[in-house]
């Protein structure tokens, strides 16, 4: 299975997992990336179909970018929430970030389309949420993630140190483990601020991220958060279960899984389990 394969697949789990919340009276978006080597299952057409009109009425656009896929909130004008796998292979890729520009995501219409100098002159930088670093794989998965829809205005002290330390260890665990998942996205206070030259971005108050590995033998998971400021923020202080984070967010991650193993990945704190992440 190619990555733009994996990619659409991770798009039908997510929109089945919205289906559900939204015809389901459950209260939790399901974010369900899809499971290493193909383990995911989509749901059938006929509510992929029922999931897309549900968020053309609410007015969120899920997108289907190269490498990864991503929900986005056309009032706040940030990501919900971005997911992706990222394995072994892909973080030893070769392509340079080198030139390419940051870019209005013209998927979306022109209202939306949050341009690279909106965020001139602010006190927040335009911080990635599926990061370059795990897009060296492809041209095309590149020049995708500096698509505005995949960013959010993030503090430099958070975006060049903590957050970046987060994407680097992210990067190990997938040479370590094969293969993990991930999902990650703003959360916000009930009336953030806003900036930006035209378009008004909504400010984060903190990000959330979640970490799965399906490693057989030994799989696990793990949530973080930090706060959009510019605080210390080391990793071991910023971990969170996965449950925890879905306290956080109201989404709920994975939630493809057999009911034991989810509950149990979705419990664990333990971040020596992961090994290096220096």
């Amino acid at each position: 299975m190619n990555k733009q394969q994996k990619t659409f697949l991770t798009v039908l789990v997510i929109i089945g997992g919205l289906v559900v919340w939204s015809f389901g009276g459950l209260g939790k978006t399901s974010l369900s990336p899809t499971l290493s080597k193909g383990e995911g299952v989509p749901p059938p057409l006929g509510e992929v179909r029922k999931g897309l009109s549900n968020l053309q009425d609410d007015n969120d656009i899920l997108l289907e970018h190269e490498g990864f896929s991503l929900l986005f909130d056309t009032e706040k004008l940030c990501p919900h929430w971005v997911s992706w796998e990222l394995t072994a292979e892909e973080t030893r890729g070769k392509v340079s970030r080198d030139g390419v520009q940051f870019m209005p995501d013209e998927s979306i219409p022109q209202e939306y389309r949050v341009e690279m100098y909106d965020y001139n002159g602010g006190h927040y930088g335009r911080g990635h949420m599926c990061p370059a670093g795990d897009m060296k794989w492809s041209q095309r998965a590149m020049q995708d993630c500096h698509l505005m829809t995949n960013i959010c205005p993030q503090t430099a002290e958070l975006n060049k140190n903590w957050w970046e330390h987060l994407e680097s260890a992210c990067r190990q665990w997938a040479r370590q483990e094969g293969a993990v998942q991930i999902v990650c996205g703003p959360v916000f206070s009930d009336h953030p601020k806003r900036f930006g030259k035209r378009h008004k971005v909504a400010v984060p108050e903190g990000f959330f991220k979640v970490v799965l590995s399906l490693r057989k033998g030994h799989e696990k998971g793990l949530g973080f958060y930090y706060a959009n400021d510019d605080s210390r923020q080391p990793m071991e202080d910023a971990v969170r279960s996965i449950d925890e984070i879905e306290a956080l967010t109201g989404f709920d991650f994975f939630s493809e899984l057999p009911d034991e193993q989810e509950d149990r990945l979705e419990q664990m704190t333990d971040l020596s389990l992961w090994g290096r992440y220096n």
